[in-house]
């Protein structure tokens, strides 16, 4: 058994405990959440980016007009979300629900609707779900459909990120 589901077979596991798993060994973030979700793929039941699963539990509606491509989701309570790596800055809106989210310097925070939040290029979360949340991110560019939109602006390898960000990255995990 991974020390991830040991975690979630706990009575008395929280929302924090089960959020700071991903932070506590320190090395890059991106790396600790590929680990951990990885080890979440494991566990029975787990919903997968792009998949049928996806759309059906996630529902998620696609905008693309003028240089501007629009995403939101809806992320069902008691729903553990792991984000992509975002490509570029842009504004986020966190239109309704609660949540909590692991931080990059390792704290979770308690977050609640509704709220504008500018999300920075190498940012991605965990977060988990208290309600039914929806979350929109507004993205610039010249892509002429949602695939190669969603290409230019997110992706799960952090390798693909400038060198500058992953060296920010680097030293935040020495602090």
């Amino acid at each position: 058994m991974s020390e991830l589901q040991t975690i979630l077979k706990q009575p008395n596991a929280t929302v924090d405990s089960l959020l700071y798993h991903v932070y506590k060994e320190r090395g890059l973030l991106w790396e600790d959440i590929a680990r951990f979700s990885e080890e979440l793929q494991k566990i029975s039941g787990v919903v997968v980016h792009h998949t049928e699963e996806m759309k059906e539990q996630f529902p998620t509606t696609h905008h693309l007009k003028d240089g501007l491509y629009t995403r939101e989701v809806l992320m069902p309570k008691d729903s553990l979300v792991v984000s992509f790596i975002h490509k570029q800055d842009h504004p986020s809106f966190f239109l309704k629900g609660s949540m909590s989210i692991l931080l990059d310097d390792g704290h979770v925070k308690h977050i609640k609707a509704p709220l504008t939040v500018f999300t920075e290029t190498g940012t991605q979360r965990v977060a988990y779900m208290h309600e039914d949340c929806v979350w929109a991110c507004v993205y610039k560019t010249d892509a002429e459909t949602v695939e190669e939109a969603e290409k230019e602006v997110y992706t799960t390898d952090y390798k693909e990120l400038p060198e500058h960000i992953i060296f920010k990255q680097q030293l935040l995990c020495q602090e």
